[in-house]
């Protein structure tokens, strides 16, 4: 059962994901999001049995502009941690991750998913993507490959550190699936996944070639978040 679990999980993410690269920004209306969080599944309220907010468009009386927000990880199994934290998590690979679709004047504006998991290193690593209509302009950590495409680091090094891939809708094709490039599998396997270039390969070299080789020389190789410099 755990590992049917761990399995089920893993397919629920990557297929989630696939559902919101049909988004188009600017364009896709209210149905459309919905629709996505019908098929996945609305995540619970932020106190276990309380209402929705109304800036949650699950809620009934839900602002005009609001956000949908789906558990990634969401199972069974999750659902009975949920309610019983003290419950053992024997053979279940720990990680967590959740999408929001943002929408605001009927059609979606923005949306984004994040993961975050222990490494088989013991380190703490997320990785994610989102796209709106404009890249970051606020992070402390971005590295800009383009006007449409940037990768941010986020995290701290006492409390782990992850990468987002950003989009516009001007993003090119190749754009697109270097930062959509995500290797879900190893979240569901005995050793769990090892450091980000691992996970988003493509999204990590970006970063590593435009802002991270600059960090691994300033700070170590800490910060270079694979077992070895790209060659």
């Amino acid at each position: 059962m755990v590992g049917h679990d761990n399995a089920y999980r893993v397919q629920r993410a990557d297929s989630l994901v696939r559902d919101l690269r049909q988004l188009t920004i600017g364009r896709s209306d209210y149905k459309v999001a919905e629709a996505i969080a019908t098929k996945f599944g609305n995540a619970p309220p932020p106190y276990w049995g309380s209402a929705y907010p109304k800036e949650n468009c699950a809620a009934r009386d839900h602002l005009e502009s609001c956000a949908f927000i789906i558990a990634m990880n969401d199972s069974p199994i999750e659902r009975l941690w949920l309610k019983h934290p003290s419950l053992p998590h024997l053979g279940v690979r720990d990680w967590r991750g959740s999408v929001v679709i943002i929408v605001g004047n009927g059609v979606v504006n923005h949306y984004s998913f994040s993961v975050w998991y222990e490494s088989s290193n013991g380190q703490q690593r997320g990785f994610g993507t989102r796209e709106s209509e404009d890249l970051p302009k606020y992070e402390r950590v971005q590295a800009r490959i383009s006007d449409s495409y940037s990768v941010e680091r986020n995290g701290a090094s006492g409390t782990g550190f992850g990468l987002q891939s950003s989009l516009t809708p001007a993003a090119t094709e190749v754009e697109r699936s270097r930062a959509s490039h995500f290797a879900f599998a190893c979240l569901a396997q005995r050793q769990g996944c090892g450091e980000i270039c691992e996970v988003m390969p493509d999204a990590w070299l970006d970063f590593y070639e435009k802002r991270g080789r600059l960090d691994v020389e300033t700070y170590g190789s800490a910060y270079l978040f694979c077992s070895e410099p790209p060659k």
